[in-house]
């Protein structure tokens, strides 16, 4: 599967900006989030939150006109991934400045992106967390009392395994 560039994500929302028959607020969360903080050169797929119900199902009407040719996986309310996002994450998401018209992207905080990719934390993830981590300068302490703060669909014996493992061995 080809990766997705900064220039090829902004270039696929702005084709979807045109389409949209209204204004929509969107989060990018896992490699979308990091490939627009530069934390990444490109991403294998494309990740959105979208908290507003309605526009996530304006989101999806759009997605499924144009057919973009990449792997898009979307989540509505404060859910990504098997993660159920803290209720601040919105306000916490970090806004990223573009000309759309109708599209008001975010960016899903670091120290969110590390506690969605907690649960799975593959190699990649790991690299990923990593980066954050050094990328926002984000405390042993911050983290430990974020991540209290999610819940899942998954395993929380995993999470807190996973979670001590990066306590011992990322900071």
């Amino acid at each position: 599967m080809a990766r997705v560039s900064k220039k090829e994500l902004l270039g696929f929302l702005d084709l979807f900006d045109q389409e949209l028959d209204r204004d929509i607020v969107i989060i990018a969360v896992g490699g979308t989030a990091m490939t627009l903080l530069g934390l990444k050169a490109s991403t294998k797929d494309i990740d959105f939150n979208i908290p507003s119900d309605g526009d996530f199902k304006e989101f999806d009407r759009v997605n499924d006109r144009i057919k973009p040719g990449v792997k898009i996986d979307s989540w509505s309310s404060n859910m990504i991934f098997s993660e159920i996002l803290p209720e601040d994450y919105v306000n916490s998401a970090i806004e990223y400045k573009t000309s759309f018209k109708r599209i008001k992207v975010m960016i899903l905080n670091p120290i969110d992106i590390v506690c969605s990719k907690i649960s799975r934390f593959s190699e990649a993830d790991m690299e990923d967390i990593k980066d954050c981590i050094r990328y926002a300068h984000i405390a042993k302490g911050r983290l430990a009392e974020r991540a209290s703060q999610y819940s899942r669909a998954g395993s929380d014996r995993t999470f807190e395994q996973n979670l001590a493992y990066i306590m011992e061995n990322m900071f």
